[in-house]
């Protein structure tokens, strides 16, 4: 056990010594450097709670405490013309926030997350004067019946649960009930924050704890499951902020808390993020040594009732909207479900008198249903793969004239790859990236109809090397430079053209190369690199910007290179592997 014991002695030190250096590596000005030099800057420490400090939507800070010390820097630039700054440094732990405002020896280091005033604490921080009374008040879930004098409780409590947070009044309160009334009472922690804890009173129904009265009132808003009892309120001075010992920033501090403006500030800022209709109630039934009697505890709870009232009434109002809105899709649904009997009534009788014209155009009508089939497939992903619409309409022409040449083995051959070559198009096209073999099987596709188009104008090879198959590139990268290549050939009335594809792999990178060569009679007019990109698709243009997409994020730059000389064109893609080193950040708009 001895070892143990100085080994955990040994890791408190550390967490201590940790905390310290915190504060002590902070901005953190002396009072009588910024009232010199008339600038500074302080750091505050705080740990997220609703209505004290929290983040609104757009994750900026606001809240009482917040936009208090922000106060305090107006207070000082009209008061005494001092350009403070305010650091804001969250901590997200409460009980690691009081040791760094205990041990540090920065001046300049305060805290802000409701802290109570309390005799200990007193004796090693100080407080700036209360901005807001204290009242902890004893919660249960509520379904716990209403406790009307302690004996009650007393004989209920065996039954119960306590929850709490270490470190603050509120365990003190708790536990003090639990010497008192029932020393066994199983207490379980929540280090998160005060809703963490009315969370858990909420879901059990044998729960109780003590909470600030504001928490409360928000929690209760947020539609809670606890209720207040009327029993064991702890008062306490007030919440302030807390700041070193050695800090000579009391003056100040003092002045402004204390004053006129700072007070009226206060009780704005509570309005504002309590509510007006509760605020005021809230600050009578929590001020200390009330002699407001009973009615403004009155007055509390009559608004609680309102709150939880409204929330039942917004439940069944919800309710009430749900139920019309399925009544309404159940409509929707049988107007359907009928609308559905009918066409197919109406398309049955329209199949079985078009029977015998369907049987005896059986063949044609199976072509045409094809051809309209690839056509809207084709409707459906020319954006995304921006094929040449010129291959389309002589694709589509072809297959009418070996239709109408009745010529059926060559068209019902046609229309097969055709096929093929558009359901490959329309899965790659979905894809992010796919292989070095994929992409080489959708050029064979490609080249193969364009070849049956020109028989005795085009010749094609695709060597893909053994150890390039399965290597990554970009989907439909290299076609879009051979469909530029190709019509940038024969539309210029080229007799032959040749065009050679190799994928192969070369130190870290696939090296894909397309070649072209021209024969036979010239181009009616000299055919530069500037003319080759300026072909009625626009191909050259779309892979440059998908380049440029892919380089714009990429420490790895796909690099594109062209070289021309006489009837001969050459396009070189250097394509990094892997393509993508994390698939997860993958910029899919690529």
């Amino acid at each position: 056990m001895m070892p143990l014991t100085k080994q955990f002695i040994g890791c408190l030190l550390l967490l201590c010594t940790a905390s310290v250096s915190l504060a002590q590596q902070e901005a953190a000005d002396s009072w009588h450097k910024v009232a010199i030099q008339k600038s500074g800057t302080i750091t505050v420490l705080w740990d997220e709670i609703e209505p004290f400090i929290y983040h609104d939507n757009r994750g900026g800070l606001i809240g009482v405490e917040y936009e208090l010390m922000e106060g305090f820097k107006t207070f000082l630039k009209n008061h005494y013309q001092i350009n403070l700054e305010i650091r804001w440094k969250e901590i997200q732990d409460f009980a690691a926030i009081y040791p760094n405002i205990r041990d540090t020896r920065q001046p300049g280091i305060f805290a802000l997350s409701y802290y109570s005033i309390t005799d200990e604490r007193k004796k090693e921080v100080r407080f700036s004067p209360p901005y807001m009374p204290d009242l902890n008040i004893l919660v249960t879930n509520s379904q716990v019946p209403t406790f009307t004098n302690a004996a009650e409780f007393k004989k209920q409590i065996r039954e119960m649960h306590g929850f709490t947070q270490p470190g603050t009044t509120m365990e003190t309160d708790l536990r003090t009930l639990q010497q008192q009334y029932f020393p066994s009472l199983p207490v379980t922690y929540n280090t998160k924050d005060d809703y963490a804890i009315l969370s858990q009173v909420s879901d059990n129904k044998s729960a109780f704890a003590y909470v600030p009265l504001s928490i409360y009132v928000v929690a209760l808003q947020k539609g809670y499951k606890i209720k207040r009892q009327r029993l064991f309120d702890v008062h306490r001075e007030g919440f302030a902020a807390i700041y070193p010992k050695n800090s000579d920033w009391e003056p100040p501090i003092n002045e402004y808390f204390n004053s006129a403006e700072c007070k009226f500030f206060v009780n704005s800022l509570i309005r504002k993020h309590l509510g007006p209709e509760v605020a005021h109630v809230i600050l009578e039934v929590s001020a200390f040594q009330d002699t407001t009697g009973n009615t403004a505890d009155i007055e509390l709870l009559t608004k609680e009732r309102e709150i939880v009232t409204q929330r039942l009434t917004d439940a069944a109002v919800e309710l009430q909207q749900q139920q019309s809105f399925r009544n309404m899709i159940l409509l929707l649904l049988a107007f359907l479900v009928v609308l559905a009997v009918l066409l197919y009534g109406r398309f049955r009788t329209k199949h079985r008198l078009n029977g015998i014209l369907q049987q005896r155009n059986q063949l044609i009508s199976t072509q045409n249903a094809q051809i309209e089939s690839m056509n809207q497939m084709l409707k459906l992903k020319v954006l995304q793969t921006r094929m040449n619409p010129h291959f389309l309409f002589n694709s589509l022409n072809s297959i009418q004239y070996f239709i109408i040449a009745n010529d059926r083995k060559v068209s019902l051959q046609y229309i097969k790859r055709f096929s093929s070559f558009l359901r490959k198009l329309i899965r790659f096209g979905d894809e992010v990236l796919i292989t070095a073999d994929d992409e080489a099987a959708l050029l064979r596709e490609y080249l193969w109809l364009e070849q049956t188009r020109f028989p005795d104008r085009l010749e094609y090879t695709i060597t893909v090397d053994e150890n390039a198959g399965t290597l990554q590139v970009l989907p439909l990268l290299t076609h879009g430079i051979v469909e530029k290549m190709l019509y940038g050939a024969i539309i210029r009335q080229y007799e032959k053209w040749k065009i050679a594809i190799t994928f192969r792999l070369s130190a870290d990178q696939l090296k894909v190369t397309v070649t072209g060569s021209g024969s036979g009679k010239a181009p009616s007019a000299p055919q530069t690199e500037e003319t080759m990109a300026a072909g009625p698709s626009g191909e050259e243009a779309t892979v440059m910007r998908r380049i440029r997409l892919f380089n714009k994020q990429r420490k790895q730059k796909i690099l594109l290179t062209r070289e021309h000389s006489n009837n001969t064109y050459t396009y070189s893609l250097g394509i990094p592997q892997p393509l993508f080193a994390n698939t997860a950040t993958i910029d899919l708009e690529t």
